[in-house]
């Protein structure tokens, strides 16, 4: 297949006018630039059928997806996106998917920062930040937008044993490493466990703490279950037959995209910068990061320079995978002692 000349942009957002994300006034001026350059929205799906070939790519076209399914995804992105006949494209975390009502400003819960409603859902099973089924539903059912998978849990791993900080100051993806997370437990150069074989902990007491770390097979076949898990519940809630799905923190190897094909997933998106239209592999569909304090003039500069296949292949940017310790023998952490 001949790739076009056409490049269609993805970008990637999470929360909406929460302590520390994207700002609502920022936000609705993304929007605005977008239409005002001339692009329309299309589906995740539609992408992918123009990626096979199966449909022509026309004019200005650019998807907008958001990781997470926050509820200020609900409350904010939702409604902007319907008020501009403009779609979304969400991936919640099926684990953090709960049954409640679909909420609004007058009775949603306070925001927290990401970073805090990530350890509360981890370490206490406390998902109101997140959208409910009943949101998400009404979201594919009454506005037209569409959700995809962003895994059961967004599964974090130590990719080293150099220590950083006690949970307590660390990273929250550490409260899903450990089984019980106290606070004085350490923490270490965390990435996406899904990509990294990681080192896990074996023993969780305060001393002489042993990790291991995992192997090829043992990372795909958690890799296949998590993903089969996911798409059950997603597929439960959209109804449809195409089914994508997100990688945390956009990283990716082989065998997590082998382990997504045999789970029953068609594409997968990354925060890869790199081209996307006719000839692209749907399991390496490229996104812009949009960072939280970007204005609407950063997207504008950003998607003139995404606008054309040779812009895209030009402006490339790669984060599938960082280096990682590949220490194969068991390790033990023991606490530091001060004088």
């Amino acid at each position: 297949m001949t790739p076009s000349i056409h490049n269609i942009p993805i970008l990637c957002y999470h929360d909406i006018g929460t302590p520390g994300g994207h700002p609502l006034k920022l936000f609705c001026d993304h929007l605005d630039a977008i239409l005002e350059m001339g692009f329309q929205t299309i589906s995740a799906r539609e992408l992918t059928q123009i990626c096979r070939g199966e449909k022509r790519p026309r004019g200005r076209q650019i998807v907008i997806t958001f990781d997470d399914a926050h509820v200020s995804n609900w409350l904010y992105a939702v409604p902007e996106l319907a008020k501009r006949d403009m779609c979304g494209v969400f991936f919640p975390i099926t684990d953090f998917i709960w049954d409640g009502p679909r909420r609004t400003l007058e009775n949603a819960p306070i925001f927290s920062k990401a970073s805090e409603s990530f350890r509360q859902a981890l370490r206490n099973k406390e998902y109101s930040q997140f959208m409910t089924r009943q949101e998400l539903a009404s979201s594919v059912h009454d506005f037209g937008m569409e959700i995809y998978s962003h895994t059961t849990c967004h599964q974090g791993c130590f990719k080293s044993l150099t220590f950083l900080a006690p949970v307590s100051e660390g990273h929250w993806s550490a409260h899903g490493i450990y089984d019980h997370p106290a606070d004085n437990l350490p923490t270490f150069d965390y990435g996406s466990a899904y990509a990294f074989n990681g080192f896990w902990p074996e023993n969780q007491g305060e001393e002489n703490l042993t990790f291991r770390r995992r192997t090829d097979a043992e990372r795909y076949d958690f890799c296949l279950k998590d993903f089969r898990r996911s798409l059950d519940v997603i597929r439960e809630i959209n109804k449809a037959d195409t089914q994508l799905i997100c990688w945390p923190w956009g990283h990716f190897d082989k065998i997590t995209v082998q382990a997504a094909r045999e789970a029953g997933y068609e594409g997968a998106f990354s925060l890869d910068r790199f081209r996307n239209g006719p000839g692209t592999d749907p399991f390496y569909l490229h996104r812009i990061g949009i960072g939280r304090k970007k204005d609407a003039a950063w997207l504008k500069n950003r998607l003139r320079m995404h606008l054309t296949s040779l812009g895209a292949t030009i402006f490339y940017k790669f984060f599938r995978k960082k280096n990682e310790d590949t220490t194969t023998t068991p390790v033990i952490w023991q606490p530091r002692t001060t004088s």
